[in-house]
């Protein structure tokens, strides 16, 4: 299962050299950034239109690859649909720090999933562009310094690897390769209680509306369909699994809640007009069978889960001891 499944993750940090504001949630700032820059410097169109309607190398567009990857017609899944998931996940810098002067720093992180990992050089460019060309809200944007980027363990038992620093500006390699195995060490062989906790919000469909009664079948169903989705359009392996047992497995674990939602929007530029982009937040504690998900738990700890994960949303953790947390 998932053998070709492989991602990377990556963390830049930053110095800050002008004073800048940053929202609460820092997820629409980098995400509009990164998604602006990166279309600025690949692109060699002059307009949005041009670049939808005139490219001539659409299947060799480094924008295309991240944020537009189409669905092949002969595909077997998502047909007829426009775009496959993003084959990076960001994880803003999780701090509630508003106002930045000269000589404070700052991190975020990004995973690149199968095949976005050979972007890698067009990604630390562009995250080093975001910097130079200033970030923040609005009219209050400040320019930073991509001091280093460090290739991330899977776990924090083990060291980062420094792949690139301002001093060099030299990009050394693609830093630690990791795949399900590596995830999984850390991981219980089995258990009988798992408690998730929600750090940043999780936004998931049930029957055509938003919910936060997460039941452990909801989470499986969103765990697979992500998990292969990515593996099959950016690893280029189907997900070999009886699906249908396990979610029908899935229903029998119980589950107690304390999960809040957070109304948010954001406004988009490019379509403009408001987004909603609430979530819910808190922890969820799952009782029964679990050995068989385990693997899609805590895979889904790195990919995250639902709506709007280019922004950072979904993000959650295991917690391994999770006795009394939850009432």
């Amino acid at each position: 299962m998932l053998q070709n499944f492989q991602f990377a993750r990556y963390r830049f940090t930053y110095t800050v050299q002008e004073p800048l504001k940053m929202p609460s949630y820092k997820g629409n700032v980098f995400r509009s950034r990164f998604g602006y820059l990166l279309r600025h410097i690949a692109c060699i169109g002059e307009t949005e239109r041009s670049c939808a309607e005139e490219c001539q190398f659409p299947e060799r567009c480094v924008y295309s690859k991240c944020f537009e990857t189409p669905v092949p017609e002969d595909s077997i899944i998502l047909r007829g649909q426009p775009y496959a998931p993003h084959p990076f996940v960001l994880e803003p810098p999780r701090t509630g720090q508003l106002e930045y002067a000269p000589g404070d720093t700052f991190t975020c992180n990004l995973t690149l999933i199968g095949d976005a990992i050979n972007l890698l050089p067009w990604m630390v460019f562009t995250f080093d562009q975001i910097g130079k060309r200033r970030i923040g809200l609005q009219n209050k944007r400040g320019q930073c310094q991509l001091n280093k980027v460090e290739s991330l363990p899977a776990h924090d038992s083990h060291q980062p690897q420094t792949i690139y620093t301002a001093e060099t500006e030299m990009l050394t390699d693609d830093g630690l390769i990791l795949r399900l195995d590596d995830v999984m060490q850390a991981a219980p062989y089995a258990t009988d209680e798992i408690e998730l906790e929600f750090l940043t919000p999780t936004s998931i469909k049930v029957d055509g509306k938003w919910t936060s009664e997460l039941t452990f079948e909801h989470l499986i169903r969103n765990l697979l369909r992500r998990i292969r989705f990515l593996s099959y359009f950016h690893c280029g392996e189907d997900l070999d699994v009886d699906a249908p047992a396990l979610i029908e497995a899935a229903g029998s674990v119980a589950h107690k809640l304390r999960l809040n939602w957070l109304k948010k929007d954001r406004y988009s530029y490019r379509a403009e007009k408001s987004v909603p982009m609430g979530g819910f937040i808190g922890k969820v504690r799952y009782i029964g069978e679990l050995e068989p998900f385990l693997p899609f738990i805590y895979l889904g700890e790195y990919l995250h889960i639902g709506h709007h994960t280019a922004f950072g949303h979904g993000q959650y953790r295991p917690i391994r001891s999770c006795k009394d947390n939850i009432g």
